[in-house]
């Protein structure tokens, strides 16, 4: 490969798979530079849509102590085990109740408000190990007391010009009315930037980033839940739009509870079961058109396996608040519980979440997809700390209190790993 032009070795390169591009770091000190360059990165990024991944599942477990715990996972078919060499992050803060908030490839987003020092964004990427805090200073002057601890968040990537950026939508009091105001950030960046327009509505946490757009489902309006529509957001443009969707005419009580949105193989997709006979998955085929196919129609009544998951739709309508993409179909998260759903066979699995912290209501399953950016390019990452025992005690919560106090950190970071991991992928292989 030496003999080859430069040029031509990267644009090669740059149509593996994240996978296959991290362990072809290892061949030589050339290819280990070029897979390593931040254009290399960006170059890979916007080929990256075309290429198919197999997601990843992460488990987020909300324990005592505001102690946030993430770590990989495997599903067999059977059971959901810790991947091998999985990363075990962990990060707690002194100021701040963090909660998660968006999930862009492999990078998760948690947000956080403190009544005196304002909201803050730490952006963690479980496989590499790092968190990076992005910067609170913006133009929008809002005073602290005034905020609301409602912001919705999203992330994508400009392919126009080479950049990651968050767009954050946030309600403070202004003369006792909600007023709404709608920012972004560019990742490497020091400062917010506020936007010209806002949404013409309430955002919530179902949301999805596709086609390299923000998407929301929200609610026919703000008191009507008997309808749902898509808002999105171009990260280009910077602007809010409708997306029209295939259950625009549809309306039955509360059907908000029964859709939900996803990045289900590589495009927008509105599953819908507000139907007691059936499960709808639709695709958005053709985003510039705006052209939905109906992808699944899986009949409740003629399949057995899927009587459980029927059941469980009528009787716990937060099935549908988190849903994700595994490697044969789609999840729900409900309870302690994952339900996989297998699209092909048309079977339901349900999974009990193990170990000391299924006890705890805030443990859910994630998915994810791989990406080749490192958070060290973009700004100077929370240095880890070594990792103490689990579950934590008081006492070891206070002395990590003391630690942050101390040094003037929001956020202590903690990390352990189950097994020697290949140093030179990055865990990622």
């Amino acid at each position: 490969m030496d003999v080859l032009p430069t040029e031509i070795l990267i644009d090669i390169l740059s149509r593996l798979s994240v996978n296959s591009a991290c362990c072809i770091r290892c061949v030589s000190k050339v290819l280990l530079k070029t897979v390593d360059d931040l254009s290399f990165a960006t170059l890979h990024m916007r080929r990256l849509p075309d290429v198919h991944q197999v997601p990843r599942l992460i488990r987020l477990v909300e324990p005592t102590f505001d102690v946030h715990k993430m770590y990989p996972l495997k599903y067999d078919g059977i059971d959901l085990t810790k991947s091998k060499h999985a990363i075990v992050s962990k990060f707690v803060s002194n100021l701040r109740w963090y909660k998660p908030n968006f999930v862009f490839y492999n990078l998760f987003g948690f947000t956080g408000l403190h009544t005196k020092k304002g909201r803050s964004c730490l952006l963690v990427n479980p496989f590499k190990g790092e968190v990076l805090m992005l910067p609170t200073t913006s133009d929008l002057q809002v005073p602290v007391n005034s905020l609301c601890n409602s912001d919705k968040y999203g992330m994508g990537f400009d392919n126009m010009t080479n950049t990651y950026k968050i767009v954050r939508v946030s309600c403070h009091e202004k003369d006792i009315k909600t007023q709404v105001a709608a920012e972004v950030f560019i990742l490497g960046t020091s400062s917010w930037r506020e936007l010209p327009s806002v949404p013409p509505c309430h955002l919530t946490r179902k949301s999805a980033c596709a086609h390299g757009d923000m998407h929301w489902l929200v609610r026919g309006d703000d008191h009507d839940s008997s309808f749902v529509r898509i808002l999105s957001f171009n990260f280009k443009k910077e602007e809010f739009y409708w997306t029209p969707h295939p259950a625009t005419s549809q309306k039955m009580h509360d059907m908000f509870d029964f859709v939900n949105l996803l990045n289900f193989r590589g495009s927008l997709t509105l599953v819908d079961a507000s139907s007691s006979e059936d499960m709808k998955i639709w695709k958005l085929k053709n985003y510039d058109n705006k052209e939905w196919v109906l992808n699944y129609k899986i009949d409740m009544q003629q399949h057995p396996s899927l009587r459980y998951l029927k059941g469980t739709l009528v009787m716990c309508r937060t099935l549908f608040s988190i849903c994700g993409e595994w490697e044969h179909g789609i999840f729900f998260n409900q309870d302690n519980f994952v339900l996989f759903l297998d699209v092909t066979r048309v079977i339901v699995s349900s999974v009990r979440l193990k170990g000391s912290e299924s006890v705890s209501t805030g443990s859910t399953v994630h998915s994810c997809t791989d990406n080749m950016i490192s958070l060290k390019k973009y700004g100077d990452l929370v240095e880890a700390e070594q990792d103490i025992e689990s579950p934590m005690s008081g006492e070891s919560y206070e002395n990590l209190i003391r630690t942050a106090e101390a040094s003037g950190r929001d956020v202590v970071y903690l990390r352990t790993q189950t097994e020697p991991a290949c140093t030179s992928c990055d865990a990622n292989c």
